[in-house]
C-alpha cells in the first residue's frame, strides 16, 4: 500500500512547491524526506522519531501524521497510530492515504465492520477507482 502514499504525498505538495511561499511542505525538509524515504523502505523504527520532529516543525501536517500513524502502526503501537490517523482526518478529512490505512488498522485491531465504513468513504471520495480505495478493498477481501 505504500506506493501510493508517495503519489498522493506528491500530488499534494506539487502545487505548493510551485508558490513562493514559505517552506511549510514536507518536500522542502530533508529531515522529512529521509524519514519518508526510510517508512518507504520498512525502516519504521528509525522513522518514528524522525516523522515526530519534523510534525514539530510542521504541525498538524496531514501527509505527515499519515506516515507516522503507517510507522507507529508499522511497529505495534496501535493506539498511538489511531491517534495519528485521527489527527490527519480532522486536518484533511478526505486524505485518501489516511482514510486506506486507518482502514488496515481497523481490520488488524479487529474492527472489520469500521474499516469497511472506510472502504465506503473511499468509495465515495473515488467512485471511478483510486489506488487508496483498491488497496483497502484488496485488505478487505482478504481478510474475509
Amino acid at each position: 500500500m505504500r506506493p501510493f502514499l508517495i503519489a498522493v504525498l506528491a500530488a499534494a505538495l506539487l502545487p505548493a512547491m510551485a508558490g513562493a511561499a514559505p517552506p511549510t511542505n514536507p518536500l522542502d525538509d530533508s529531515v522529512a524526506v529521509e524519514a519518508i524515504r526510510l517508512a518507504e523502505t520498512g525502516r519504521y523504527d528509525l522513522s518514528v522519531p524522525m516523522l515526530e520532529s519534523v510534525l514539530a516543525r510542521l504541525p498538524d501536517d496531514p501527509d505527515i501524521l499519515t506516515y507516522l500513524a503507517l510507522a507507529l502502526r508499522s511497529t505495534g503501537r496501535m493506539a498511538e497510530a489511531e491517534a495519528r490517523y485521527d489527527q490527519a482526518l480532522a486536518r484533511d478529512g478526505a486524505h485518501l492515504a489516511a482514510i486506506a490505512y486507518q482502514g488496515v488498522l481497523f481490520l488488524e485491531t479487529g474492527r472489520r465492520d469500521r474499516a469497511q465504513a472506510n472502504l465506503r468513504r473511499l468509495e465515495a471520495l473515488c467512485p471511478t477507482g483510486c489506488p487508496a480505495r483498491d488497496e483497502l478493498a484488496r485488505e478487505v477481501a482478504a481478510r474475509r
